[in-house]
């Protein structure tokens, strides 16, 4: 495991998705004795974000506030099992993600039908969180953290029931999925459009919506710590409509779904300047090019 101190109350932990470095995040943002855990990782790696709280000196039994910003399994699958170790903690999540973590069979079924069972085992299966456990979120929800206040913004377009956080006093952003992905490895941005609910008017709203917060500093779960934010703002709207345009000049010269991914690969490849990308990076191009294709599918 590792964890990384970024500012004086704010910790990255990389939980070592797919056994890659700097694939998906988690933050904790820390008051005092205070402590709030924003985003989980995948159910599989749920002792490794338990390891890299203890190995900074915190108990996991003494988190304040447990926050997956969506149900998606890299953000929430792991929600019910740390839960079950920090049982005073208060979930946090929007009122339509409330459904899933209470009962996550459907969430199960929806991930089995994008990735394949073996691939579900990978990430390992999420737990039912009880549901009087958790505050919901509608448009937004102001928690105190000690002295430091959490504004939770709903935030849909990547997924309806997604949230941002702001950290108000430090002008942090918690973005969720709402930007796109940008690895270090790689160095360019993927966006993330995810079947089955991906809503591209809805995406450019929220990001518009999040910039006019002003934020000095964005915490982005794929991958870190962004100081130029409006850059990021205005490069995820771009690459949506791109991925967007050309997808659909695939659709219409009669592309099938694998030459399409396999077009969109060497698009990230020529990109990137690289030949063997990351288990990570396929994955999101996958889930990428499957979302794009299911929104267009239903104007058809």
């Amino acid at each position: 495991m590792k964890i990384e101190r970024i500012t004086e109350n704010i910790y990255l932990i990389d939980t070592f998705a797919y056994n890659e470095e700097k694939a998906v995040a988690c933050y904790l943002v820390k008051s005092g004795d205070k402590f709030a855990l924003i985003d989980l990782g995948y159910a599989s790696t749920y002792m490794n974000v338990i390891n890299a709280l203890l190995s900074v000196g915190i108990e996991p039994s003494n988190l304040t506030y447990i926050i997956p910003t969506h149900v998606h399994l890299d953000h929430a699958g792991a929600t019910g099992h740390i839960a079950n170790i920090a049982k005073k903690a208060t979930i946090i999540a929007h009122e339509r993600a409330q459904r899933h973590l209470v009962d996550p069979s459907k969430l199960i079924e929806s991930a089995k039908e994008i990735f394949g069972e073996e691939k579900l085992k990978s990430f390992g299966l999420p737990l039912p969180v009880n549901a009087e456990r958790i505050n919901i979120v509608k448009d937004e929800l102001e928690l105190k953290l000690g002295d430091l206040t959490l504004r939770c913004i709903y935030a849909p377009g990547h997924a309806p029931h997604q949230i941002s956080i702001l950290l108000i006093e430090k002008k942090a952003l918690f973005t969720a999925d709402a930007v796109g992905i940008v690895q270090p490895k790689l160095n360019i941005m993927i966006p993330t459009t995810p079947p089955p609910s991906f809503d591209p008017i809805q995406a450019m709203k929220t990001v518009d919506n999040l910039s006019s917060y002003e934020p000095r500093m964005l915490l982005v779960p794929h991958f870190g710590v962004r100081n130029d934010p409006q850059n990021i703002f205005e490069l995820t709207k771009l690459k949506i409509n791109e991925w967007m345009e050309e997808i659909k000049k695939l659709v219409k010269a009669n592309f099938k779904k694998e030459e399409i991914l396999q077009t969109m690969l060497k698009k990230v490849k020529n990109e990137a300047k690289i030949e063997n990308l990351p288990s990570s990076a396929i994955q999101s191009v996958y889930v990428t090019v499957s979302g794009i294709l299911n929104y267009l599918s239903k104007l058809s």
